[in-house]
């Protein structure tokens, strides 16, 4: 179903209502009418075919994501083994440089770094990040309260598809 088609299914059912305003109150009548009437019911069959399809390739391309990442963490296991495993070789060598053809391994100094536990709460306040977050919950229940809140105003969601499929 592409836009165009999508488009045609909606003029006809505007038609349709304009031509027949008593089914604008009745929504059984009307979905029978346009069932009757339109290829309704075979344009949303063809969405939720594609809305499945889409899903399984949405989990299929997930697992093979989670397949590439535990693939890419093995990587990165046998680089960091190997580079211990230099660093070991050169430490026992008593060596801070090699050159081979393959590359140069040199030992770099690294900066200081910081050693223990670090807890937020057993910090002083100049050496800890505080993150100021709005709370939504308690806005929207101040909201709902009759709170003014300046700029924010409470409204109705716009409604969401629900396809269930057994």
């Amino acid at each position: 179903m592409n836009e165009r088609e999508a488009d045609m299914l909606r003029t006809e059912i505007e038609r349709l209502i304009g031509q027949y305003p008593e089914i604008a109150e009745d929504e059984v009548l009307r979905a029978d009418m346009l069932d009757g009437e339109t290829q309704i019911s075979d344009v949303l069959a063809h969405l939720i075919r594609e809305g499945e399809d889409a899903k399984a390739m949405k989990e299929a391309t997930k697992s093979r994501q989670d397949d590439l990442k535990a693939r890419a963490q093995r990587f990165e296991r046998r680089v960091e083994f190997t580079r211990d495993l230099m660093l070991a070789i050169l430490d026992a060598a008593n060596l801070r440089k090699l050159e081979l053809p393959e590359g140069t391994i040199f030992l770099r100094n690294n900066p200081q770094q910081i050693v223990g536990e670090l807890i937020p709460d057993a910090l002083p306040d100049d050496l800890v990040k505080i993150e100021r977050k709005p709370d939504r919950t308690k806005i929207k229940d101040a909201l709902k309260a009759g709170r003014e809140l300046p700029g924010l105003a409470l409204s109705n969601s716009s409604p969401s598809v629900v396809v269930t499929v057994k």
